[in-house]
């Protein structure tokens, strides 16, 4: 009976980590641009970025800051994504990091957003914020990539709710990292098992 048990209890687990374990995802600006930008201190600035998954659980933000041969400047940061409005421009802040110093030219990924809300497929706003002039990696050969923009002090850190405009032209070296939210699938085949377990007392 001891070892039924611990049979029952070992499927379950089994379960568990098959039905809660996934393959981290990227999605965004994973690609270097040819080109390093000039992004003034205290504006909120970013990018669309398209989530093809639902139930997808927000991690982390990434970056490629400056280009190889460049001393790019030094300057605090915070980083955060947004839900896309009626409008198509950045609504209600969704997931937000800390601040982070930039101070070297390279890849600066996964950076903790400070919360991991799941959100479902669709169309968002990839948002940076600087408390001087900076750096991030962009390119100019996007005719009809939408920035959006509004001004904001970094002291205030990153507002809740977007006020933007537009222009056209650049997109940047910004991405977002997560995974697909566990399945609840597996809570179930853990109590499955113990009830047949019990069962089978």
């Amino acid at each position: 009976m001891m070892k039924r048990r611990v049979l029952g209890f070992a499927a379950c687990a089994v379960v568990l980590a098959m039905a809660g374990t996934a393959d981290a995802q990227t999605y965004g600006n994973t690609d270097p641009f040819e080109s390093q930008g000039s992004h003034g201190a205290n504006f909120v600035l970013g990018v669309e970025v398209v989530i093809p998954t639902n139930d997808f659980q927000l991690e982390s933000f990434g970056l490629m800051y400056g280009v190889e041969g460049s001393t790019p400047s030094t300057s605090n940061a915070i980083f955060g994504l947004y839900s896309s409005g009626a409008n198509g421009l950045p609504e209600s802040l969704i997931a937000v990091t800390n601040g982070i110093n930039l101070s070297a030219q390279q890849t600066y990924d996964n950076i903790a957003f400070t919360t991991t809300p799941t959100v479902q497929s669709g169309t968002y706003w990839m948002m940076a914020l600087y408390e001087s002039q900076s750096n991030p990696r962009v390119t100019f050969l996007t005719p009809n990539s939408v920035v959006a923009f509004w001004s904001h002090s970094y002291g205030a850190g990153m507002p809740g709710t977007g006020s933007a405009g537009t222009y056209t032209g650049q997109n940047f070296n910004y991405w977002v990292n997560g995974v697909p939210a566990p399945a609840p699938l597996a809570i179930l085949g853990l109590m499955g098992g113990l009830v047949a377990v019990r069962r089978r007392r």
